[in-house]
């Protein structure tokens, strides 16, 4: 950790995940700042040749509001690339305003536009950005539907006619993507460590209990060491068919999901043919 001049630091690198700042935010900070108070140390990643800030965008700006020159940071090495997808992730070490729900959404959209993150699993985008594998689902189907131009019909006299459907069936602009997730409640972050801290425990209760029960039997070291190569494979196995299973579920949630989004479309035009056909 050191210090930075703050013009050393790029802020146009796309490494800002949020809608927009907290401009109230930024007041109090350099409020605070002038009255001796201590921040953490905001976060870069160094390239070799640039510092792209990931983490800190309200100190950064409170600093510089204030005349300040330099700052505390954090450097590690990493990629432009790297340093935008570390600025999404629920693991962020972000110390200041939390991510809203329309922040997250935003990350989540970004992620399924990318050509190499949008081949993650809803699961691995949800866990990564902080939301539900549902919300993941939705938006991607929102973003990859796709309707017709335009259809042909045979109107009242017999004759072949073609309708266009751009706007058939259509949601505003503003409500075109599902809503945001609820408002951010700190207590879910809490839970959500809790829920790793207790997998954690239970696959150390499954091996200190493999481990009993093989010491325990009566055989030699190598029928023993045998054993406990079998279960840790078999454990192994189950893992990766609870993994599979859930990524088929999920599969299955997100065509029943679009199978129901285009029935509605097709109830909607054909209420609207029928005003043609009539």
């Amino acid at each position: 950790m050191k210090k930075l001049n703050l013009d050393a630091i790029r802020i146009d690198g796309d490494t800002q995940p949020r809608e927009e700042l907290d401009q109230e935010m930024v007041a109090e900070y350099a409020e605070l700042m002038r009255d001796g108070t201590k921040f953490p140390p905001i976060k870069v990643y160094f390239d070799g040749s640039n510092y792209w800030l990931v983490d800190g965008f309200h100190r950064y700006f409170a600093t510089k509001s204030n005349g300040f020159v330099s700052i505390e940071t954090e450097i590690e090495e990493g990629t432009q690339r790297e340093a935008q997808l570390q600025s999404m992730t629920a693991n962020s070490s972000q110390r200041g305003k939390p991510a809203t729900a329309k922040d997250k959404r935003r990350s989540v959209i970004r992620m399924l536009q990318d050509a190499e993150w949008k081949e993650w699993s809803n699961i691995k985008i949800a866990e990564w950005i902080g939301v539900s594998s549902m919300t993941v689902g939705r938006l991607k189907i929102a973003m990859t539907e796709k309707r017709p131009d335009e259809v042909k019909y045979i109107n009242k006299y017999g004759q072949e006619a073609t309708m266009k459907t751009g706007n058939l069936g259509t949601i505003p602009k503003e409500k075109e993507l599902p809503p945001p997730e609820e408002q951010y409640d700190p207590t879910q972050d809490e839970v959500k460590e809790l829920g790793h801290t207790i997998k954690a425990l239970e696959d150390e209760n499954t091996k200190l209990r493999d481990a009993i029960t093989i010491g325990a039997w009566d055989a030699s070291d190598i029928e023993k060491k045998d054993a406990e190569g079998t279960i840790k494979e078999l454990r192994e196995r189950i893992r990766i068919l609870e993994i599979e299973y859930a990524s088929v579920r999920e599969s299955r949630d997100s065509y029943q999901n679009q199978n129901a989004e285009l029935m509605r479309i097709n109830a909607t035009l054909k209420k609207k043919l029928s005003k043609f056909i009539e």
